[in-house]
């Protein structure tokens, strides 16, 4: 019995698949592909406003319903600029918004860099995933974002420096809007704390009907005892949903990323990776998972935090507990996370988004240092 139930799922999971690789041959006749070019304006189309300091470009205004497929755009941090001066500052500094319907409120809003994975102020190696890309010298997002009546996509230049920018969008119209679709969400979060053993931090908390597709934390600390992430890596990752605590427990946060035994090498995989990663001295990471496999859902609310209470090999085991208590004694053990989580949610933009920091201290790779007079 049990043998012939698995034949089933892998016959059901084949067919799946193979309905799913057809997607592509389908000729679908009278649909037309959407697209919109913006910021270059040094060749044919001159008419186009350039990101210039101190302004924002539209990159593409859409009506539905309709569908993004692509949103291409220039990776700053390593872009030139018409000065070639205050580079730096691009990463965090050009911040993209996703407008939908007639919200009040942009679905998505986050430094380019970080909504692209790019953590660390834009200090990650190059890759590759079905959702999101940091390519050469570029940004890419494939993620579909359906809306109903109207999408705008918008650049904005924080910064003192005009740059170079080219973005484009590639889209498809709706035949009708399907209620039963969400509306694409990210935004991006900083927060610098001690880290002690009775922290237990907030990352992400929403309310409404949605689910989660995916994260990217970049993680900084100059603390000693913080030497290859050993303590920050062991919170456990607790997911409450609809008021119930504990949906979903992730018992080390490398674990949560779907990694084991810390982060150990840079890794880019569909799903998950570590694209930046320095485990001494000024101690960096960048790493993200996708949940497209299977999305985390809620119908009322969700309740993202870290919890390093119940680490006993860390609390109670005194070889680990002391020093990490002289540590703190000596007001160490700071802790810079950098976070953008993307989720799909019922309504296109009630979400309320924290602010973003003035550029100077955005773009800052560390906001406090665990080491005295540095």
């Amino acid at each position: 019995m049990r043998n012939a139930i698995f034949a089933l799922v892998l016959i059901f999971s084949f067919a799946a698949i193979a309905d799913n690789s057809l997607e592509i041959a389908k000729i679908k006749k009278d649909v037309t592909t959407g697209f919109s070019n913006a910021g270059w304006k040094y060749d044919r189309y001159s008419n186009l406003k350039s990101l210039d300091a101190h302004s924002a470009i539209t990159v593409a205004d859409i009506k539905g319903p309709a569908v993004i497929k692509c949103i291409h755009t220039a990776r700053h941090k390593k872009q030139f600029t018409l000065t070639n001066e205050g580079k730096e500052l691009l990463a965090r500094g050009v911040v993209l918004e996703i407008w939908f319907d007639d919200a009040n409120e942009p679905a998505v809003m986050s430094p380019l860099a970080d909504f692209f994975g790019d953590g660390c102020n834009g200090e990650a190696m190059y890759f590759s995933t079905p959702l999101i890309e940091a390519a050469p010298w570029s940004y890419n997002c494939y993620i579909p974002m359906p809306f109903k009546s109207r999408a705008k996509i918008v650049l904005r230049n924080d910064t003192d420096v005009n740059t170079m920018n080219y973005s484009f969008v590639e889209w498809e119209p709706l035949p009708k809007w399907d209620k039963s679709l969400g509306y694409l969400h990210a935004t991006y979060d900083r927060k610098c704390f001690q880290l002690t053993p009775k922290s237990n931090e907030m990352f992400f908390e929403i309310e409404g009907t949605g689910q989660i597709i995916g994260r990217q934390f970049s993680i900084v600390s100059d603390e000693p005892l913080f030497e290859k992430f050993f303590y920050i890596m062991e919170g456990n990752n607790e997911v409450d949903i609809d008021g119930k605590e504990r949906i979903i427990d992730y018992l080390g946060t490398e674990d949560s990323f779907t990694f084991s035994w810390g982060y150990q090498n840079t890794f880019a995989g569909l799903r998950a990776g570590i694209t930046l990663i320095d485990k001494t001295g000024l101690k960096r990471l960048s790493v993200y998972r996708f949940h497209d496999h299977m999305p985390i859902r809620f119908n009322k609310s969700l309740r993202w935090h870290i919890n390093w209470q119940h680490e006993k090999l860390f609390t109670e085991k005194p070889e680990r507990a002391e020093p990490w208590a002289k540590a703190l004694a000596n007001d160490g053990c700071w802790v810079d996370y950098a976070t953008v989580y993307y989720w799909y949610q019922d309504s296109p933009g009630e979400f309320k988004h924290k602010p973003l920091a003035p550029v100077a201290e955005r773009q800052k790779t560390l906001l406090r240092s665990s080491v005295k007079n540095k």
